[in-house]
């Protein structure tokens, strides 16, 4: 496949759009948050074309990296754990996509539900939030028949995570589900992923 796009940056964001015309999110029952959180294939999320408006990041993330795969595009999973905090007290994990382009390294980043991150260089990490790892993991590795937590339990990945609990997460999503927050989320985000470019991370 002959892509187009001039630089790393055009990719990305072509990429984005993408996701957002396949891919909406919307309210989900505490009943369907438990069954398909994390439990679905690429090609399960396209086919269904939605996913939970809270924390879609790993849902959003696989597919981006479903059509970087399809695309021929060499790219990386980073996923970084995130200790437990006030707010919460389990631990968390947020994926994030570094790729190459034209030689150059890009990071494609659902930082929140709505702000998507891009830039050259690579992922710098948070540092507003306690973490407790950041692990590569090749997207080679990824199977997208299986869903993204089939994959991390396929992987050598299973052992680095073990202190953290799908199970807790979703008791979190489950409690704070609610239509008025949906509600919420639909006047703040009617236009869709806000793009923001960051300057270049170069390492030094």
């Amino acid at each position: 496949m002959v892509l187009t796009q001039k630089n790393g940056i055009e990719l990305a964001k072509s990429i984005v759009s993408e996701v957002d015309k396949k891919i909406k999110r919307i309210y989900w029952t505490n009943k369907e948050i438990d069954k398909w959180v994390g439990k679905r294939s690429a090609k399960k999320i396209i086919n269904s074309g939605n996913t939970c408006f809270m924390n879609p990041c790993s849902d959003l993330t696989l597919v981006s990296s479903f059509i970087m795969s399809q695309k021929n595009i060499s790219h990386e999973w980073i996923i970084q754990e995130y200790l437990p905090t006030k707010d919460f007290n389990f631990n968390r994990l947020h994926f994030i996509l570094e790729f190459k382009y034209n030689n150059n390294l890009h990071v494609l980043n659902y930082k929140t539900s709505n702000e998507v991150y891009v830039y050259e260089g690579e992922y710098n990490g948070r540092k507003d939030l306690p973490v407790a790892q950041i692990t590569k993991f090749p997207s080679k590795q990824i199977n997208f028949d299986k869903s993204l937590y089939e994959n991390l339990n396929n992987s050598n990945l299973k052992s680095r995570l073990e202190n953290y609990s799908l199970e807790s997460n979703l008791n979190r999503l489950k409690q704070d589900n609610s239509l008025e927050n949906y509600d919420n989320f639909k006047q703040e985000n009617e236009k869709g992923f806000i793009i923001k470019q960051l300057e270049n991370q170069l390492s030094t």
